[in-house]
């Protein structure tokens, strides 16, 4: 019997919702919860940087502020993986969240200057402790193969969330550019509260958490344990081409997202009204939506170095697009966001299945440290980069567009290495 293209698409649609059933307790709990934080804070992270501008603030002072939570990056997830090991890792997750995000939104919402955001940085930087955390208490207690499903919704809310920009734009139409930023803090500060509300009630200890917690490994374990994971690390030749390709892509993000939204807006680059740009994010959804939803999770792991050099390859000519565009181009810009979004797709959904699973190669009792090690190894290496970014901007707009597609050149030959 012949099935038709509807019919199709509803089988893959019925299939992804099996998966889900075949998650563990966390991971539904806090995919299911992530919209509450992903809408909202993905409004917040579009618009912070143009609110710094609109208070004054130079490019220089906005690239070092957005350095400063890199800067506690450096340090702070490997002793959130340790306290994670140590104390289990539902607490250490819910007492940074709780402390790092809502302090910073009650920065923001109240900010008048400098300090003030550098207070609300500050607090952001609070939150680094627990990355790793967070995504290893998303994957224990979930089978390997139904790991590429978790990523694909937890990104899946990223790409709704870009598809509801708009409805920030208009918020920002209606009320003004600082007025209307300070209500979209106050509706991130509100979601963000009711989601740990949830998460304090239904999420559970991972079985290896409560393993790792129960044992009395003494204060020399944060020193030893951290040594011991780093030659296992080093000694993989798979494992550091992942953990490096993750340190390269995070360099890229920070660049791009970073100074994006002011490239955009900004007279003497593409010069977009500050309202309109938000259909950058719809634009770049799309792609992304079909690709997370019926691609994504049925790559084979044969099929994924493939799909890692396509998807650089489209984010480099997205990016050469966005450099070449001309003054008031919003065609250009929403031509450059569709192709840039294949590497988005690739960094964090793709790439991070394959490096989880390749943990699993290595040693899984060392998830949380190996987590840990890869956001300070990304933070001593991207810290600078907003900082750096700002002094290429004062040059040329175009500049740090420019240093990130070097940095995806270089994933691209990076991939190559992976056996």
């Amino acid at each position: 019997m012949l099935r038709t293209p509807i019919d199709k698409l509803k089988a893959e649609i019925a299939r992804n919702f099996n998966d889900v059933k075949l998650w563990g307790r966390n991971a539904k709990v806090l995919v299911s919860t992530e919209a509450l934080f992903g809408i909202p804070m993905s409004w917040v992270f579009f618009y912070q940087v143009i609110f710094m501008r609109a208070l004054g603030l130079s490019e220089i002072l906005i690239g070092a502020l957005i350095s400063l939570p890199l800067v506690f990056q450096t340090f702070l997830p490997m002793f959130g993986g340790y306290l994670a090991d140590k104390f289990g890792r539902k607490s250490t997750l819910m007492s940074f969240d709780a402390i790092g995000w809502l302090g910073a939104l009650v920065m923001l919402y109240i900010a008048n200057g400098p300090l003030l955001v550098m207070a609300a940085m500050l607090f952001q930087g609070i939150v680094t402790t627990i990355y790793g955390v967070w995504e290893t208490l998303l994957v224990e207690d979930t089978d390997l193969s139904y790991r590429t499903s978790i990523y694909s919704y937890i990104q899946l809310i990223y790409i709704f969330a870009g598809f509801m920009t708009p409805a920030a734009g208009a918020l920002l139409s209606f009320y003004g550019l600082e007025q209307g930023c300070r209500y979209l803090f106050l509706l991130a500060l509100m979601a963000i509260a009711v989601m740990l509300i949830i998460r304090q009630a239904l999420l559970n200890e991972s079985k290896i958490g409560k393993m790792l917690s129960s044992a009395d490994k003494g204060t020399s374990a944060l020193k030893s344990g951290y040594m011991e994971t780093l030659r296992k690390v080093v000694k993989n030749k798979k494992l550091l081409i992942i953990l490096t390709l993750t340190i390269v892509g995070n360099i890229q993000y920070t660049m791009t997202n970073t100074f994006m939204p002011l490239y955009l807006n900004d007279p003497n680059a593409l010069a977009l009204d500050a309202s309109i740009i938000s259909v950058i994010p719809v634009a770049s959804s799309i792609p992304s939506l079909v690709a997370l939803s019926f691609i994504v999770p049925r790559l084979r792991h044969s099929q994924i170095k493939g799909a890692l050099q396509f998807s650089y390859v489209c984010g480099l000519l997205g990016l050469i697009t966005l450099i070449l565009a001309p003054k008031g181009a919003l065609t250009f810009a929403i031509v450059s966001a569709i192709l840039s979004s294949a590497i988005y797709v690739a960094v964090n959904s793709v790439l991070r299945v394959l490096f989880m699973d390749t943990i699993d190669e290595v040693d899984s009792f060392s998830r949380a440290k190996i987590m840990s090690l890869m956001t300070t190894f990304s933070a001593l290496i991207t810290w600078p980069m907003p900082t750096v970014g700002g002094y290429l901007y004062t040059i040329a707009p175009s500049m740090p567009f420019v240093f990130s597609s070097l940095s995806i050149g270089l994933s691209i030959i990076l991939v190559l290495g992976i056996q």
